[in-house]
């Protein structure tokens, strides 16, 4: 564990060195548009821990196509990608449906003409969210642990920091002409302010970690990311078309079983999710012993 625990601080170092360089960044961006101090810290974070990551990934020998999960031929990934999409979407139709019916999502009036443009627009954001989530979780993350923990840590640890990172937060609006450097640091402490109320998140992150788990597990069977990023894809496109075309009813019955985190997933997608890993783990009976995930 003691490589997550490298990549877990490479993240937290991003966020304080990146806490650190706001002001300046902010000055910087704003000769060309004015941003929210906190979005910028946000992206100068992404900026310092992509960079981090290069050079953590090269020093750990992770670099190369098999420790990322692109290690299968290119027909082969495509094939791959197109089952898990289609695989995505199926696991995703039951849990809309149960919130259409039961009426916890209402559909919008008017939505005709919108809804080409909504899909497309989820298509795109999901395979993007996909590709860089399922690189660094599923792919990098997955291998560096593997190697020295087995499959077990390699599946349970980065689902838990994949669930926990959903949860940040961190907005600060602040007036441009009173911005300064201590508001990087102010933005660094409202991170976790969801955390201070942990009742309030628990379904839906466990509902993730359990999601971390089977795309960890099919990770695992098929020996490439290709078919977590299709599954992971169809759950960000689907998650968004249903926000885009639906609202959330907090009159229905069965209202709390979205949580409070998307209005989508809660503890109905926690048990359905847990459902699928039980089923998917008998089904295919994956190998946990320390050396079945290591790549040489």
């Amino acid at each position: 564990m003691r490589t997550f625990a490298l990549f877990v601080a490479l993240l937290a170092a991003a966020l304080i060195a990146a806490a650190a360089l706001t002001y300046p960044a902010w000055l910087l961006v704003g000769t060309v548009s004015v941003e929210p101090v906190h979005r910028v810290m946000n992206r100068l974070a992404m900026l310092i821990a992509l960079v981090g990551l290069v050079v953590l990934t090269r020093r750990l020998r992770l670099s190369h196509r098999s420790a990322l999960g692109y290690g299968v031929p290119r027909g082969e990934f495509l094939r791959q990608l197109g089952l898990g999409w289609a695989a995505g979407v199926g696991l995703m139709l039951p849990l809309v449906a149960l919130l259409l019916v039961f009426d916890v999502r209402q559909i919008k009036p008017g939505l005709d003409g919108d809804l080409p443009s909504v899909i497309l627009q989820g298509l795109f954001s999901g395979l993007v969210v996909a590709f860089i989530e399922e690189t660094f979780f599923r792919g990098v993350l997955f291998t560096a642990v593997a190697r020295s923990g087995g499959a077990r840590a390699a599946i349970i640890a980065p689902s838990i920091l994949y669930a926990a990172l959903h949860f940040l937060g961190g907005k600060l609006r602040v007036p441009p002409e009173q911005v300064s450097w201590e508001h990087g640091f102010h933005v660094l402490s409202r991170l976790f302010e969801r955390y201070a109320q942990p009742l309030a998140l628990v379904d839906s992150f466990l509902a993730l970690v359990t999601l971390g788990i089977l795309l960890a597990f099919v990770r695992l069977r098929t020996g490439s990311i290709a078919a977590c990023i299709g599954l992971h894809a169809a759950g960000v496109c689907t998650i968004f078309v249903l926000r885009d075309t639906t609202v959330l009813n907090t009159g229905a019955k069965l209202a709390e079983i979205v949580g409070t985190y998307d209005g989508v997933i809660g503890w109905a997608a926690l048990a359905w999710f847990a459902v699928i890993v039980v089923a998917y783990s008998q089904l295919y009976k994956p190998q946990l012993s320390s050396d079945s995930s290591r790549d040489s």
